[in-house]
């Protein structure tokens, strides 16, 4: 994507020092090994917080893939712009631990997980058994809020762009029901491996009963540049 990805920081650090378990990942000793441990900090990426300076507090927690014997860990980490929303989350996994320690009882196979906890950012990925994290996502539901304004600049930003250019020029007969230039969402750094928060401006190509295809392209609203283009593939099921 691009040579701006962000740097280490010690955050990987924060998150392994106050790294939570599901009682089931506990049970299983999943990814808990030293070098696990250490696979795990080295595959972390740096969480940039949407328009704040910094984070109040991170709530990571390594949770159950809802299998026995489970294949993976789910990494969820919840982040927080100010006290009282970390204090919400808190309590909120709180409650979520006591509901899950009353049903955590034999033969009792399926309990909660830690899933739709209170936060301003929500990421979650997949743990491989060794501790190495795949791709780090943003499952908060405000990604696709976008301003009015900003979505019109990135979408101008990106008409005018040579990569969009080359692109018009490559695709043949593209049908009228594709639509036009789409602001999507909002992509954070770790999705992007850029440093900062860009708009995703979706372009498709290709659309059958059930796969679209299509070109996106990373936009930095606060430079005025598009920063990144990639190949994107949508699923209707």
């Amino acid at each position: 994507m691009t040579d701006d990805a962000p740097r280490a920081t010690p955050q990987a650090d924060r998150i392994l020092a106050g790294l939570r378990r599901h009682p089931r990942v506990e049970f299983q000793k999943l990814a808990s090994t030293d070098e696990a441990r250490a696979a795990l900090k080295a595959s972390l990426p740096t969480l940039v917080p949407f328009g704040e300076a910094d984070y109040a507090g991170l709530l990571p927690i390594l949770d159950w893939d809802h299998k026995l014997p489970s294949r993976i860990a789910i990494l969820r980490v919840y982040g927080y712009y100010s006290e009282p929303t970390l204090r919400a989350g808190e309590a909120e996994y709180a409650a979520r631990l006591e509901q899950i320690a009353s049903r955590d009882k034999f033969p009792e196979f399926d309990v909660p997980d830690f899933a739709g906890l209170t936060a301003d950012e929500a990421y979650e990925a997949e743990v491989e058994p060794g501790g190495k994290i795949g791709q780090l996502r943003l499952v908060s539901t405000w990604r696709r809020d976008i301003e009015h304004d900003d979505a019109h600049i990135s979408v101008q930003l990106v008409r005018r762009s040579e990569e969009f250019k080359k692109l018009v020029a490559t695709v043949r007969r593209r049908p009228d029901y594709l639509g036009d230039l789409e602001a999507v969402c909002w992509t954070p750094p770790c999705e992007s491996s850029y440093t900062a928060w860009t708009i995703d401006v979706w372009y498709l190509t290709d659309l059958t009963a059930s796969v679209g295809k299509g070109r996106s392209f990373l936009v930095d609203i606060e430079t005025k540049r598009v920063v990144g283009v990639r190949e994107f593939v949508v699923r209707s099921n």
